[in-house]
């Protein structure tokens, strides 16, 4: 708008100089109409001599007279309308501010008659007021450029009006639909398998289809195995020198940690041994409070970790973790788990022969991995990178509820309801 206005601005100036140079043109032309008349009557009367003629051309009395037929740029010699210019122009510097004009002194240049006086006044008042329309022109550009500011700052206190009543909006909207979801999952009947005290409904419904087709395979698919093949597979696992009364087995993989490449930019690197002596790089996230959950559940429990995972992955990611043994006393693996023909790896808590199995619980994500014994298992979320997870940390209440009790199982199956979820309708 600003420059626009400069435009038209600048142009009307421009045009009204133009204006006053041309009435001053012909004002002149039209103050010395008399004197050509009278002129042309001593031409008729009396021919003109060469010394006369060549006098006249001399001093430029011949073009101010024949302006109609020479053209202006081509003006020979000093005119009253160059002189006048020329004074406007000193005008002109003056009306802008020169502090001192020069004097010009040439009697020849002031006007003769008192009409060409009035149009010299005339001229003058003119560029006046051109000046004063150039100042105008000025004060009205600062005008508009002020409107102009406050019209955009008005603009932009608007707009950012309405970006904060769509980020109060946001928020609002953000904060009902979290209520609503927080609301619509307290009521779940199956909410306390989810430790935490916040989840997402897609991760909520996640882990229980995840839980309940677990639980639906080892209800209707697995078969148990033979009392001989479970001799087979007996164990004596390791004492505490303070016995605890219960006994924790924990799984690794999503439960305690994370195994992850190494372009997942990993939290540890171990390197693992094999039988023969080859090496691995393993690299993996731990998860949150898994330090603390171990050092407060070794208080109350005899912790084995028992993985479905090589003996020698176990043991370097179990070397990291408590690498003193302070908590961890033993470790199962592969070799311990039954495989089915479908190569799921089942858990059997049957072959730990110097437990019972009612002081015994086990906690995977993986529900099919406890498969034979249901009652004894605990469901926990599985993990990958999440840091602001809490299930260890919410888990540890659950089992330090669960120590206290003369039988697992049935503490289980009161609490956690898991033979309730296998006829659950998940919608």
């Amino acid at each position: 708008m600003d420059n626009i206005y400069k435009f038209k601005a600048s142009s009307s100036v421009g045009h009204l100089k133009n204006l006053n140079n041309d009435k001053q043109f012909y004002s002149e032309e039209e103050s010395s109409k008399k004197e050509e008349e009278e002129k042309q009557l001593k031409k008729v009367s009396k021919p003109p001599s060469k010394m006369s003629q060549f006098s006249k051309n001399a001093t430029g009395y011949q073009t101010d007279d024949s302006d109609k037929e020479t053209p202006r740029n081509n003006k020979i010699g000093p005119s009253n309308q160059k002189v006048s210019k020329f004074r406007n122009l000193v005008n002109a510097k003056k009306i802008e501010g020169d502090n001192d004009d020069p004097n010009y002194d040439d009697d020849d240049d002031k006007p003769t008659t008192i009409q060409q006086q009035i149009q010299q006044q005339h001229v003058q008042q003119q560029n006046e007021d051109q000046y004063d329309i150039e100042q105008q022109a000025k004060q009205m550009q600062q005008k508009y450029a002020k409107v102009g500011e406050h019209q955009k700052q008005t603009k932009m206190k608007h707009s950012n009006t309405q970006q904060q009543g769509m980020d109060v909006n946001s928020d609002v909207e953000q904060m009902k639909n979290k209520q609503q979801q927080e609301g619509k999952l307290k009521n779940h009947p199956f909410r306390h398998l989810i430790y935490g005290p916040s989840i997402g409904e897609n991760s909520f419904n996640k882990f229980l289809q995840l839980t309940q087709r677990g639980l639906v395979y080892a209800k209707k698919c697995l078969k148990g195995p033979s009392d001989k093949f479970i001799k087979s597979k007996m164990v004596q696992l390791p004492e505490c020198v303070q016995v605890k009364a219960k006994t924790l087995l924990l799984d690794l993989d999503e439960t305690l940690i994370h195994s992850c490449s190494q372009r997942e930019n990993p939290q540890v690197t171990v390197t693992a041994f094999g039988d023969y002596g080859e090496e691995a790089k393993i690299h993996f996230n731990v998860r949150p409070f898994c330090a603390w959950f171990l050092q407060q559940m070794s208080q109350l429990y005899t912790i084995y970790v028992f993985t479905a995972s090589s003996s020698a992955y176990a043991n370097a990611i179990v070397n990291y973790l408590d690498p003193k043994r302070q908590w961890i006393l033993g470790i199962l693996s592969r070799g311990n788990c039954m495989e089915t023909k479908n190569g799921f790896f089942i858990k059997d808590l049957r072959i730990v022969g110097n437990k019972q199995i009612k002081d015994m619980v086990i906690v995977d994500n993986l529900a099919h991995s406890f498969g034979f014994q249901i009652d004894n298992g605990i469901p926990i979320l599985e993990w990958h990178n999440d840091q602001n997870d809490q299930e260890l940390k919410y888990l540890a209440t659950y089992l330090m509820e669960a120590a206290e009790q003369e039988d697992i199982r049935i503490f289980n199956t009161q609490r956690l309801k898991l033979d309730q979820l296998i006829e659950y309708s998940l919608e």
